[in-house]
């Protein structure tokens, strides 16, 4: 592992002389930026995919890799995100070592994030932004922590945000330049990065729409039409290639619980405060929520879990009461969802730290960092040291003792950063930045209606803030002249 460490590292400091570092007439090529930055990504990354070898199995890995032993899929998770993941642990069955296939896949997942980014950095460079922004999307691309940890984790939030990185890049450019749709090669690159996307998560789906309705705003009547066909096709796409590979599985859908993450937590609070002076409301509620007096304030899991909405005509019934009980507490709902999505709104809440607990010892924390020790993925790693530090950063949330910069941890603060570069923009009557930024923020507004505040709910956001500000200010730049 030592001389594939070097390795990494001599092929790194060759793709830094890729970086803008050096005298006009020196600088390089955008695909050598790219190309550079990449590398120096991955590299930075590298040392905590080796502290956590062979990579975090911590999130939905049991459900998945169970349905790939099983042979029986669903939706639940991504099915494309399970294939790929139950291809190469089969790989690594076949290669004698469960560990090696799984390390191959996180090694696979950190070249595309990386690849994604780096090609974020070499299209800010491109469109000419602000340096100040250029270094500093690069020094939170390669170093920022939450970057490194999704890079080697299960989750399909890696995977998911690394395409929309890729499809910002070219919703942008078709901005700036509506004759793009014309070019077939565009389009169908468009359409694959968009429906590949959704299909690593579904409120993608919700992010198309939205940059949808935000770009026929900002384009002229010209490209409005072939905005519509492009948006629309990627969807289309999207289904068609979804329920092909639902089909050739044999997959089921999600689960309906997952649809009432919300719902369940105003009537747990209603039930909470009313139980004793409303006792035939919080009967019926106790009915459809069988594990009501679980109630917390900050994650629905414990009650939308075991909602009584299996059959159409239970979640019906569910959703009457819900109405119902909600005519007479609208205040204890509007509050109920206020404490659901507080961290993405307040910046001191650190509830969304402990979700799961907290606990060096337990590897949950801000950040999940455990491994699946019964399917063989578990290991001490190679670098102790490092790994003693993240857990006591982020299992044991140590990271929020550190002055100013533990605010970057916060989803709050990448809400708020949206929301400031959303104003500046709609202040300077930018429609095609606020388009832009239609998108990633679109892919976020389903999480509000979820079951609980998490960092990696947010990602979208802490990864794309940065390129939509540079794109914004390069256009101002270049008006500006």
């Amino acid at each position: 592992m030592v001389h594939a460490e070097a390795y990494f590292l001599w092929n790194a400091a060759m793709c830094l002389c890729a970086l803008p570092l050096g005298p006009k007439e020196r600088r390089r090529s955008t695909r050598q930026v790219a190309w550079g930055c990449a590398a120096l990504i991955f590299v930075c990354w590298l040392p905590v995919m080796l502290a956590y070898w062979p990579g975090i199995s911590a999130y939905d890995i049991y459900t998945q890799i169970f349905e790939v032993f099983e042979d029986d899929y669903t939706n639940r998770n991504p099915l494309l995100h399970t294939l790929i993941l139950g291809a190469f642990y089969r790989l690594g069955e076949g290669l004698g070592s469960a560990a090696l296939g799984y390390a191959l896949f996180i090694l696979m997942q950190m070249a595309v994030m990386a690849g994604a980014y780096g090609a974020a950095m070499g299209y800010l460079w491109r469109i000419g932004a602000p340096r100040a922004v250029f270094w500093t999307a690069l020094v939170l691309f390669a170093l920022f922590p939450v970057h490194a940890m999704l890079a080697i984790s299960d989750t399909k939030d890696g995977f998911f945000v690394a395409l929309l990185v890729l499809v910002v890049i070219r919703f942008h450019r078709l901005l700036e330049d509506p004759s793009l749709m014309r070019r077939p090669g565009f389009v169908a690159g468009f359409a694959a990065l968009g429906a590949l996307m959704c299909m690593m998560r579904n409120n993608a789906f919700a992010g198309i729409l939205v940059a949808l309705v935000a770009g026929l705003v900002a384009l002229g009547k010209e490209g409005r039409l072939r905005l519509c066909a492009l948006m629309l096709g990627t969807l289309v796409l999207y289904q068609g290639a979804l329920n092909g590979l639902k089909a050739a599985f044999d997959a089921s859908g999600t689960l309906a619980t997952e649809l009432v993450s919300v719902q369940s937590q105003q009537m747990g609070r209603v039930y909470a405060f009313y139980h004793e002076s409303e006792p035939d409301d919080s009967y019926e509620i106790a009915t459809w929520l069988p594990t009501v007096e679980d109630y917390t304030p900050y994650t629905a899991d414990p009650l939308k879990t075991f909602a009584i909405v299996d059959k159409p005509e239970r979640m019906w019934g569910f959703l009457k009461l819900w109405g119902r009980v909600g005519l007479r507490h609208p205040i204890t709902y509007l509050d109920a969802w206020l404490l659901n999505t507080c961290g993405y709104w307040y910046l001191d809440d650190t509830t969304h730290a402990r979700i799961y607990g907290e606990g060096a010892d337990t590897h949950l924390g801000y950040l999940l960092s455990g491994q699946a020790e019964t399917v063989g993925l578990a290991s001490d790693g190679y670098l102790p040291g490092l790994r003693a530090l993240y857990e006591s950063l982020f299992s044991a949330n140590e990271y929020q003792r550190i002055p100013v910069l533990s605010l970057l941890f916060a989803p709050a603060l990448w809400v708020w950063l949206a929301a400031l570069v959303g104003v500046g923009a709609a202040s300077r009557r930018d429609r095609r930045t606020l388009a832009l930024l239609a998108l990633p923020v679109g892919c976020f507004l389903p999480l509000l209606l979820g079951a609980c505040v998490l960092i990696r709910y947010a990602y979208p956001l802490v990864a794309c803030v940065p390129l939509v500000l540079g794109c914004a200010l390069a256009r101002e730049r270049r008006e500006a002249r």
